[in-house]
């Protein structure tokens, strides 16, 4: 079978608070499989996915080099070392998860202390499948997330669900385009 190199090479990190579902949106996307028992990520994992987009009529890919950080408190010694180089960064928390929310004013302030804070970012909520017919106690309020968004100049936000695919491909094409324009890379379309 023919190797068919990248046009681009993207590097795609994904952050936020341990168990918030960061290993879940990566394997659904290129695995295409879901596991409620995931173990919590030690360090580091990275996953690659080729991602079709239509370059002045030809079909090309981009790949995209994702970086699945632990967010367990012990990694954060590491964060400098994550982030150095990334493209698009994804800001991840549990909708069921007030604190998970919270959490990510210190991934997000350390963005701007590593001098990353300018790349193309996404808030990316998850467990959408969770939060129907749950009590709106223990739901992360729609105008705290509004709040988070306007206090960092943000206005990108997903709600997913990789228990039941919902917008994870939509979420990376959205990234992979918003990576594109902020280098000036012309595209025609993402099939």
């Amino acid at each position: 079978m023919e190797h068919i190199q990248p046009r681009y090479i993207f590097k795609i990190c994904l952050i936020g608070s341990g168990g918030v579902g960061k290993t879940c949106i990566a394997r659904r996307l290129c695995f295409n499989t879901f596991n409620a028992k995931t173990q919590l990520t030690v360090g580091i994992d990275f996953y690659t996915y080729d991602i079709p987009v239509v370059v002045k009529g030809d079909e090309v890919f981009a790949r995209l080099s994702i970086w699945d950080f632990g967010g367990q408190e012990q990694f954060k010694t590491l964060f400098s070392y994550y982030v150095n180089g990334a493209n698009g960064i994804f800001l991840v928390f549990d909708l069921l998860n007030m604190e998970t929310l919270i959490k990510l004013d210190w991934w997000y302030d350390n963005l701007t202390n590593f001098n990353v804070h300018d790349r193309p970012k996404t808030l990316i909520g998850t467990k959408h499948d969770l939060v129907q017919g749950v009590d709106k106690k223990f739901k992360v309020d729609k105008f705290i997330i509004e709040q988070f968004l306007q206090k960092h100049n943000e206005k990108d936000f997903v709600k997913t669900s990789s228990k039941e695919n919902r917008n994870i491909i939509y979420c990376f094409k959205e990234m992979t385009k918003k990576i594109m324009q902020s280098h000036n890379l012309d595209y025609d379309k993402f099939p």
